[in-house]
């Protein structure tokens, strides 16, 4: 009679040490999982002092829209009708003339004036940007 061959007659787990292998992923696993976390909490540090650099740009941007609308006069004339006149469709152009000293004093303190919000905002930003580069040094220290 013929031999069976060895590998036969002893019985193998098919697919080796599963248990062991199941843990070594789950341990990979939570390590990957913690490291998600961790990426996760500094995206949101960052939308947060984005979004805090965002309002702070936005609110110069308006101040200076509503510092120049008030400052400039508008270029439109304005229009007003004639009560006592015969002719009911009739309507005369008033325009209001400024002089150049007016509209020079106006224009350069209107540079003036975004000038210094300009300013403010770069240094605003300078001192953000230092206050991230500060944090992140000590978080990459410990």
């Amino acid at each position: 009679m013929a031999s069976l061959p060895k590998n036969i007659l002893t019985f193998e787990e098919p697919f080796g040490d599963t248990n062991g292998r199941i843990t070594e992923l789950q341990t990979a696993s939570e390590g990957y999982r913690r490291l998600l976390e961790e990426k996760i909490e500094d995206l949101k540090v960052d939308a947060v002092e984005i979004g805090k650099q965002a309002l702070v740009i936005g609110g110069v941007i308006v101040a200076v829209y509503l510092l120049v609308d008030a400052l400039l006069p508008e270029d439109e004339a304005e229009i007003k009708t004639k009560s006592g006149s015969n002719v009911s469709g009739s309507s005369e152009r008033h325009t209001e003339k400024t002089s150049w000293v007016v509209k020079t004093v106006t224009s350069y303190a209107t540079t003036w004036l975004l000038g210094l919000a300009r300013q403010k905002l770069m240094d605003f930003l300078a001192t953000q940007q230092n206050t991230n580069a500060g944090t992140d040094t000590n978080e990459t220290s410990k």
